[in-house]
C-alpha cells in the first residue's frame, strides 16, 4: 500500500463514494458531462460524489503547455466542482512519484481512503507509470477491488471533439466566441482592482486595472468587449489587455484596463470577474494620442452593440 498516496488523498471517506477522474482544465462541456453522470449516480445509490484531480497538471509537469496556460485557476476548479455538485474534490501535487506509480498502487490507495464503488473516467485517461491504467486495465481491475467502471465517450460540438487543447489554442489565437461555446461559460480571470498611471483618464475613458493572476492562460493583447463583475453586478466594458505601447510602456509589462461603458465610481479595493466574449481588435501602437481616442470611441461602439447595452 502507497501511504504517500494515501496521505494525499485525505481523510478516509466513511461511507462509500462515485468518483470522477482525470486533469479537468477547463471544466468544459465535456468534462461536465463526466462530473454530472458521477453525481447523478451518487445520488442514485446513496453515495457520495468525489473528483481527483492533478495540481500542476500533468502536461504543465511534462512541459506540453506553459506554466501560464490554465484555463482555470485550481480556485476556480473548486468553485465550479462545488457548483456542479461534487462533494469531496482532491486535487494530488502531480510529481514523478505519482506518475511512476503502478496503476494498482494507485487504486489500492484510492480505495484504502474512498471505498469507490463507480469510476468515471474520459476515454482517452489513462493513469500509472508509462500511462499503462488505461479504461480497460482499471475495468478489469475494479471485478477485484470492488468497483464498476464508466467511460464517457467525447463530446463533439462543430465536427470536432470538445478538448482543453483545442480551448487552448482558441483563446491563443483570440477566438473567443468559439472557445466559450465549448467551455459552456465565457472564458475569464478575476483580480483585485488596482491603481494605475491615469492615463485612460486623461484620455477622458477611466479605466479599472485589474491585476491579472499568475497561471492563467494569456490571451492575445488585445482589446476585448467583456463583461464586468463587481460585487456581483455585472457591467459591459471595452477591455484592453496589452503593454500600451502608444505611451512606449512595454516595458512594464502586461496589464488587463477595463473602461465601463455603462458605469462609474471608485471601485479601488473590489476584486472584479472579467468575462471575454469577444476580440475587437489586436493591440497596435498608435501615432497620437488622439488617434488613439479616436479608436477607443469605434472600439466603445463595437463593444456596445456585441454586449447589447443601450444606450
Amino acid at each position: 500500500m502507497n501511504q504517500m498516496l494515501i496521505d494525499l488523498l485525505g481523510p478516509e471517506v466513511p461511507n462509500h463514494t462515485a468518483v470522477s477522474i482525470g486533469a479537468f482544465d477547463g471544466l468544459h462541456l465535456g468534462h461536465c458531462h463526466i462530473l454530472r453522470e458521477t453525481v447523478e449516480y451518487a445520488l442514485a445509490q446513496g453515495l457520495t460524489s468525489a473528483a481527483i484531480l492533478f495540481d500542476p497538471l500533468p502536461s504543465q509537469y511534462f512541459g506540453k503547455i506553459g506554466p501560464n496556460d490554465r484555463i482555470l485557476l485550481r480556485s476556480e476548479q473548486e468553485t465550479r466542482l462545488h457548483e456542479l455538485g461534487i462533494e469531496r474534490t482532491i486535487f494530488l501535487p502531480f510529481s514523478r512519484s505519482i506518475a511512476d506509480l503502478s496503476p494498482e498502487a494507485f487504486i489500492d490507495a484510492m480505495q484504502q481512503v474512498l471505498h469507490c464503488k463507480r469510476l468515471f473516467m474520459g476515454e482517452d485517461f489513462s493513469l500509472g507509470k508509462n500511462r499503462s491504467g488505461n479504461a480497460e486495465v482499471l475495468a478489469a481491475m475494479g471485478k477485484d477491488k470492488g468497483f464498476t467502471t464508466k467511460v464517457i465517450e467525447k463530446d463533439v460540438l462543430d465536427g470536432d471533439v470538445i478538448s482543453s487543447t483545442r480551448i487552448r489554442a482558441l483563446l491563443h489565437a483570440g477566438k473567443l466566441c468559439e472557445a466559450d461555446k465549448l467551455l459552456g461559460y465565457p472564458f475569464f480571470f478575476s483580480g483585485p482592482i488596482i491603481h494605475g498611471d491615469a492615463r485612460g483618464r486623461k484620455l477622458g475613458f477611466p479605466t479599472l486595472n485589474v491585476k491579472i493572476p499568475e497561471g492563467k492562460l494569456a490571451l492575445p493583447n488585445g482589446v476585448y468587449a467583456v463583461n464586468a463583475v463587481i460585487d456581483g453586478v455585472r457591467y459591459a466594458s471595452v477591455t484592453n489587455v496589452g503593454v500600451r505601447p502608444t505611451f512606449g510602456l512595454e516595458d512594464k509589462g502586461v496589464v488587463a484596463e477595463a473602461f465601463l461603458l455603462n458605469a462609474a465610481g471608485n471601485f479601488y479595493g473590489e476584486n472584479a470577474k472579467l468575462e471575454f466574449i469577444e476580440m475587437l481588435r489586436e493591440e497596435r501602437r498608435f501615432d497620437s494620442a488622439e488617434a488613439l481616442k479616436e479608436q477607443i470611441s469605434r472600439d466603445i461602439g463595437q463593444a456596445e452593440k456585441i454586449l447589447k447595452v443601450s444606450n
